[in-house]
């Protein structure tokens, strides 16, 4: 369904009833990596899963793309949606965008899912690979920059065993356009630090890793779930960068045993 959000259509599947869970895709992808997870925990829960301005079937405005847009975003869909609490989960970018809805609104929260994302922001080498990623979509448009990224969203054994998956992902980031995929690169480039928030998020909060995650190292998961008050720490073995694609039976296992102390 499309819902009218601060001026913008966005697309959003909301499927099954109850404790409302809100997931956030990452870059440069859309709400279609949740589908597993939604058909998995549509029978516990109501799952929702937006496409962020920009992506899928939302509408594609030339900006703003920072993570702070998109948290307004998220406020404004959960009003339209008449969500006062929720649990907000964010993969990779989405989590950045977690953490800044954290900041304008955490008594809306009744919990967070962290997948394959970090608090810290960009070094100073990541983001000269921004930077270079901008320069090329700009002088060769979104393939060759699609084409050498989306392999890194996936762990060895997930390109070896399922190398649909990889095909599946080059589909999704098909549709998004080059004014978007710079928009969000210079978002993510100046996203705050957010290690300093993670002390006053007392909600539960669940934090997932993939173990052969080539993005996001395990360290980055770990010293979040440290610094979080009330966090678990799920590894995902044989599981890259999208978890959801590669291993949703496991991160819905994973969901579900989070998830069910909140909603009961």
């Amino acid at each position: 369904m499309f819902v009218e959000v601060l001026g913008s259509r966005l697309y959003c599947e909301d499927a099954g009833k109850g404790l409302p869970v809100l997931l956030l895709h990452g870059f440069p992808l859309s709400s279609e990596i949740w589908a597993p997870l939604r058909d998995l925990l549509a029978p516990h829960c109501r799952v929702i899963t937006p496409d962020l301005r920009g992506f899928g079937r939302s509408e594609k405005p030339e900006g703003p793309y920072t993570m702070e847009a998109f948290a307004e975003d998220v406020l404004g869909l959960a009003d339209a949606l008449g969500l006062d609490r929720f649990v907000l989960g964010g993969h990779s970018m989405g989590g950045y965008v977690v953490f800044q809805t954290a900041r304008r609104a955490p008594e809306r929260l009744m919990g967070l899912v962290l997948v394959c994302t970090r608090a810290e922001p960009d070094t100073e080498e990541g983001k000269a690979r921004r930077r270079q990623a901008i320069e090329t979509i700009r002088a060769e448009g979104p393939h060759s920059f699609l084409e050498s990224f989306l392999p890194n969203l996936l762990g060895t054994t997930t390109r070896a065993s399922h190398p649909e998956i990889l095909e599946r992902l080059r589909e999704i980031a098909a549709s998004v356009p080059a004014h978007v995929l710079v928009g969000c690169l210079q978002g993510m480039m100046e996203r705050p630090d957010s290690r300093e928030l993670l002390p006053t998020l007392g909600m539960p909060a669940l934090v997932v890793a993939g173990e052969e995650d080539p993005v996001t190292p395990q360290e980055s998961a770990r010293a979040m779930a440290e610094r979080l008050p009330r966090a678990q720490l799920v590894l995902l073995p044989r599981c890259g960068h999208t978890p959801s694609l590669e291993a949703p039976e496991a991160l819905a296992w994973a969901l579900a045993g989070f998830l069910g102390p909140l909603a009961g």
